[in-house]
């Protein structure tokens, strides 16, 4: 029984891992890729302009992964989706350049990215939903923020990996394609991540659930996800917000504060890894910590306190970040990883447990990517142009500070309601 829990537990946290991990190594090797695929003398933002029209194809795998997973299982899904992502981004280290087959570079490029895109869609909320379904309901919290866990990993990993491979770059230890060597990588995690999803059983709550009925179709999931979201209004709307906030602070803490840091503040570009970095590394640690802490008093209960600490402190943290010495930048990005690690553990697991498991990962990944877009989309723009027009270091704070305190007030509401129902069961029961 512990080594199947291990292994889904690993397997959960795994596919996160190299999602994440392919996301940063795309954006960090952005300047080589733009070098070696696109027509000489193209800009930077071309790239990156390759890269938003591949996630326009987000949303939508998005919602075929989440059907397709409460129609033939979470593991199936997993697995394919682990298998296609490594071996997109592993085929990025093998592509012809852009002088070898002239415009088809381009073309070979954007459709890898494409179809990596459309396959990673339904990861993350499937691996919560097969943690969460693979254990007894009270230790739900600590088994599904291991899949918070993986993502974070793979965010640390891919940083440190990608900067050591530019280093061994720039002192002429790895030839000028060595970057490539960053995307080759990909496939041996997508080896061990095949072998362990393989490994595992299904999830003993989607087995249980299908057992009692006929197999659905597409259409049949669709549809019943749609009734379910006119059901669960409000709770759609709870995720929502719940999910923007929390993409919102991974882009504002851990990838756009370094930036911060350089422009505003001028610390080194590498100091400012080794503080994004030893902050992750402790938000990494914390994570299962309070998974388990949400089994013990509830889930509403731990984000409501973690968003709180996380609003009082995000405005003293960008003030400090603008100007404070290294050390002072360096303790006060390890102290907000604390509520960043109890968000994140936590916040995925709340979402998957408010809908019902027969749409689950349909409702969820829709909700989802929808919010996840946008938080992905909007957070950097609307950071940049509040530097610019208030001219106060602390300005991007007002973005976390006003989610916030959305989050609060609709979690506020959803433990009114929550308490008023169970109340009156109580009284139905007793009378």
């Amino acid at each position: 029984m512990f080594n199947a829990s291990k292994k889904t537990i690993i397997s959960g946290a795994i596919g996160n891992t190299l999602e994440m991990y392919d996301y940063v190594i795309w954006s960090l090797f952005s300047v080589y890729l733009s070098i070696e695929f696109l027509p000489p003398h193209s800009n930077l933002s071309d790239i990156f302009f390759l890269f938003l029209i591949s996630y326009i194809l987000r949303p939508i795998g998005s919602v075929i992964g989440g059907i397709f997973a409460d129609q033939i299982g979470r593991k199936r899904v997993l697995t394919l989706s682990i298998f296609v992502m490594g071996i997109c981004t592993s085929i990025v280290g093998i592509l012809p350049s852009y002088q070898q087959i002239g415009v088809i570079a381009v073309f070979l490029l954007l459709f890898i990215r494409l179809v990596q895109v459309f396959s990673m869609g339904g990861e993350y909320i499937s691996s919560i939903s097969l943690l969460v379904e693979s254990c007894d309901k009270k230790n739900r919290g600590y088994f599904g923020s291991w899949a918070a866990f993986g993502v974070n990993a793979g965010l640390l990993i891919s940083s440190l990996f990608g900067s050591f491979v530019l280093y061994l770059m720039d002192i002429q230890w790895l030839p000028s394609w060595g970057w490539r060597l960053a995307f080759i990588f990909s496939l041996i995690t997508m080896v061990v991540g095949l072998w362990i999803r393989n490994a595992i059983p299904e999830s003993l709550e989607f087995i249980a659930e299908n057992a009692r009925k006929e197999k659905r179709t597409f259409g049949d999931i669709l549809s019943e996800t749609l009734r379910a979201i006119k059901i669960q209004r409000f709770e759609s709307v709870i995720v929502f917000f719940l999910v923007f906030f929390g993409v919102a602070t991974t882009n504002l803490i851990f990838i756009y504060a370094p930036i911060h840091m350089i422009t505003i503040n001028h610390i080194h570009n590498t100091q400012s890894l080794m503080i994004n970095s030893a902050s992750l590394a402790l938000l990494i640690s914390l994570v299962p910590f309070f998974g388990y802490i949400s089994d013990l008093y509830g889930r509403a209960k731990t984000i409501s306190i973690a968003s709180v600490v996380l609003v009082v402190m995000v405005v003293p943290y960008f003030n400090v970040l603008s100007s404070g010495t290294f050390y002072q930048v360096l303790w006060f990005h390890m102290l907000i990883g604390v509520p960043c690690a109890c968000i994140f553990a936590v916040i995925p697991v709340f979402i998957t447990e408010i809908f019902p498991l027969s749409v689950r990962c349909s409702i969820a990944n829709l909700i989802y990517s929808l919010a996840g877009c946008l938080g992905r989309g909007m957070t950097p723009l609307i950071a940049l142009k509040l530097a610019k027009t208030v001219h106060r270091g602390y300005s991007p704070s007002f973005i976390l500070v006003i989610l916030g305190l959305i989050c609060l007030g609709l979690l506020a509401a959803f433990l009114k309601i929550k308490t008023s129902s169970f109340r009156k069961m109580v009284l139905v029961k007793t009378s």
